[in-house]
């Protein structure tokens, strides 16, 4: 119709932070390199977390479901700090120690 303004649809929120989800990125609950298939959509922020924490075996085999994810106590401190911040900005992660090696 003429004259009509298009109302925006709401953000669905991120699925771990609960934030806004204004970044979406899919991420393979199994790594793809690993035959996964199955993706979830996390804001950018929770998705560059989930690898700066695990390996791609880990995601495998320990953490491939929402709950497994947040059961490991950094992790899920780290989804905690990324839920205090603003959802429009980018939050810096940097892989953990145990990620580095």
């Amino acid at each position: 119709m003429p004259g009509r303004v298009p109302v925006a649809s709401p953000v669905e929120p991120c699925p771990l932070c609960e934030r806004p989800n204004l970044h979406p990125s899919d991420h393979h609950l199994v790594p793809k390199s690993r035959g996964g298939k199955v993706t979830a959509t996390l804001c950018r922020d929770c998705h560059l977390a989930i690898h700066a924490t695990f390996s791609n075996k880990e995601l495998e085999r320990d953490y491939h479901t929402r709950e497994t994810l947040l059961a490991h106590e950094g992790f899920r401190r780290m989804i905690a700090f990324i839920a205090r911040q603003d959802p429009g900005g980018r939050v810096r992660v940097v892989p953990g120690k145990e990620r580095c090696r």
